[in-house]
């Protein structure tokens, strides 16, 4: 850890009830936060089983590994999302800059590897702050430092948690200039609820002169959006068993992996991408000496990605009171970013 490569700040977040001020890009778990999180884990993944539909939180998939394996789902041909988001993000950039302004602080939910970030960071004037949050803590303090090494004049603060709960900033010289920057089309992986009361906590977050930028996935040719989900290469099938192998890892479970296979379908009803982890045989799994039985063919939905036109999303955006400066969709229509800010 190279101390001169990192600012210190007085700035601090409360999420899920704990506040978190980091000033290090350094953990500062103990065995008994593990083990509480752990069991936070225990009981949405054994809530979500006993189901009449046996489901388990995606949120679970970013553990290190599979943030990784998510990282190179976004390289393969057949996903369209990133590239996609990525030319336009730069096609937009020094629109966006303008919009923004000077001085700002960016808050990237979710923030992964951060790639598409830089995209932003490098055409904004003089930003002041870049707070990255992500569930996976090693993945996130490792690309808070690339991203510090890259940008060094701008203070980072990475804050560890599940960033789907209400945030609030707290502390000293707070901006009036906060962005949140949410790529990727995460917002699909939320029901329409969640998301609405999602898009209401970001508005909190920013206040009333800040601004949201959001990319959405749109409604699109069925093959092109299963495919996408159903890569050739199996990544995505690695990454959805992941889930399965973290349950095994860190809960006592004892999953067969080879007796589960992916599917990701199209519910044009719902207008969303399921996942679904199939069971391939009759059997029973046990997690933390609960048992549950598995039918063959019997599915564990796993993550659905909400797909949206662009007035259904600003349908959603104004449930959630906020409202569209401007939106910029690809020549090919599969992807939409939109600016967004208070009504």
């Amino acid at each position: 850890m190279d101390e001169q490569a990192l600012h210190s700040n007085q700035q601090a977040f409360i999420t899920d009830g704990s506040i978190s001020n980091n000033t290090k890009f350094e953990s500062n778990n103990d065995k008994s936060q593990l083990s509480s999180e752990n069991q936070i884990f225990l009981d949405e993944v054994l809530e979500g089983l006993n189901k009449p539909q046996k489901s388990l939180p995606c949120k679970y998939f970013y553990d290190e590994k599979g943030s990784q394996l998510f990282e190179d789902i976004c390289e393969l041909d057949e996903y369209y999302v990133t590239r996609t988001e990525l030319a336009l993000l730069e096609d937009i950039k020094k629109e966006l800059a303008e919009m923004i302004g000077s001085r700002s602080t960016i808050i990237e939910p979710g923030a992964g590897a951060g790639i598409k970030i830089q995209t932003l960071l490098n055409a904004l004037d003089s930003p002041e702050l870049y707070v990255p949050m992500d569930i996976s803590e090693d993945f996130l303090f490792y690309s808070a430092q690339i991203i510090q090494d890259k940008f060094p004049h701008i203070d980072i603060l990475p804050i560890q948690g599940d960033f789907t709960q209400p945030v609030k900033w707290l502390g000293k010289n707070d901006s009036e200039n906060k962005v949140v920057f949410f790529p990727g089309s995460t917002i699909g992986n939320f029901d329409k609820k969640s998301a609405t009361d999602f898009l209401i906590n970001l508005g909190d977050m920013i206040g009333e002169n800040g601004s949201i930028i959001i990319g959405v996935d749109l409604i699109k040719d069925t093959n092109i959006l299963e495919n996408a989900y159903n890569d050739d290469s199996g990544k995505t099938e690695a990454f959805n068993k992941n889930l399965l192998a973290r349950i095994n890892q860190q809960l006592d479970g004892n999953f067969d992996l080879s007796q589960f296979k992916h599917e990701a379908i199209f519910n044009h009803q719902e207008e969303r991408i399921e996942m679904h982890l199939i069971s391939q045989q009759e059997q029973s799994v046990e997690i933390n000496s609960e048992k549950f039985d598995f039918s063959k063919h019997e599915t564990i939905h796993t993550e659905n990605s909400h797909k949206y036109s662009v007035d259904s999303f600003l349908a959603l955006a104004a449930d959630a009171n906020l409202k569209s400066k401007k939106i910029w969709t690809d020549e090919q229509q599969l992807f939409s970013i939109h600016y967004l800010v208070q009504s």
